[in-house]
């Protein structure tokens, strides 16, 4: 059987539920050839998951997952071998962080001013112990409380955008984020491309790739058949404009995601990065 990788994971560091330690471990498990840890706007798991103790050659790529803006649309760029520490690109994802620090109790209270009670013990906890907060948080609050039954809940009723419960956060232009994450010596690709609505993706990513991307993530867990359906013209595009074709599960360790392993890429995925990483740099 021919080595797999999952290059989309998400620690306890942000909006996961597992530590990076755990999901190299649950990786090992799966039989996975390799796993990338790609939290959102953050780097502090990147040590724990590159230092974790293994008992297999399982390979792991140090990466980040970061939401910028561009043209009015939200995409999300995921960037492999990222270098951590006192870089440009740190120094913004810290003040993305601040600004998910003040989104979270903007949210919490309206969902307060709809009458839904959430528990101020956990509002606190999420503050103090999460780095980067999120919708994801909020939302197993709600869980908890019983107010949603799932993730999915929470969000079609409350925290998509649009919906009651919902703050915009801080967005970085895409173009932007593009060039700090290779100024790291990171690889950077686009997330989940059929997730966003209204646009000429070729036309993005010949775009893209003008300023610097390098792939975009071909194989990804989406839930609409519709969405499913367009994977291969995506995987063709990828092709076409000779960008790297990724995937992953996006692993949150709830029930509102895939499972770890459950998207995966041939494990070469994982040695193109590197070469094109050490390219960049």
């Amino acid at each position: 059987m021919k080595a797999l990788a999952d290059l989309h994971l998400h620690s306890d560091r942000s909006d996961g539920l597992n530590s990076p330690q755990e999901l190299v471990k649950f990786a090992e498990e799966k039989g996975l050839g390799g796993i990338a840890l790609t939290d959102h706007d953050t780097l502090d798991g990147l040590h724990e998951f590159m230092s974790a103790p293994t008992s297999t050659s399982i390979q792991r790529v140090p990466g980040v997952e970061v939401s910028t803006k561009y043209d009015g649309h939200e995409l999300h760029l995921l960037g492999y071998y990222v270098t951590a520490g006192d870089t440009p690109l740190d120094l913004k994802l810290q003040s993305i962080r601040e600004s998910r620090m003040t989104r979270f109790p903007k949210m919490v209270d309206k969902l307060r001013s709809l009458g839904i009670e959430v528990d101020d013990n956990a509002v606190q906890k999420v503050l103090h112990e999460i780095e980067s907060p999120g919708r994801p948080h909020l939302a197993r609050i709600l869980i908890e409380s019983g107010v949603v039954k799932d993730i999915n809940e929470a969000f079609s009723k409350f925290l998509a955008e649009g919906k009651s419960a919902y703050v915009p956060r801080m967005k970085i232009s895409t173009i932007e984020i593009i060039g700090l994450l290779r100024d790291s010596g990171a690889v950077p690709v686009l997330a989940h491309p059929l997730m966003m609505e209204d646009v000429d993706l070729k036309q993005l990513l010949q775009l893209l790739k003008s300023h610097g991307l390098e792939g975009v993530e071909v194989d990804y867990g989406y839930r609409k058949p519709e969405l499913l359906s367009k994977v291969e013209s995506v995987r063709k595009l990828a092709h076409n404009l000779d960008l790297i074709a990724t995937g992953g599960s996006d692993f949150h360790g709830d029930d509102g995601h895939y499972s770890l392993g459950e998207i995966v890429v041939p494990v070469e995925t994982i040695d193109i990065l590197h070469k094109r990483a050490d390219q960049i740099r």
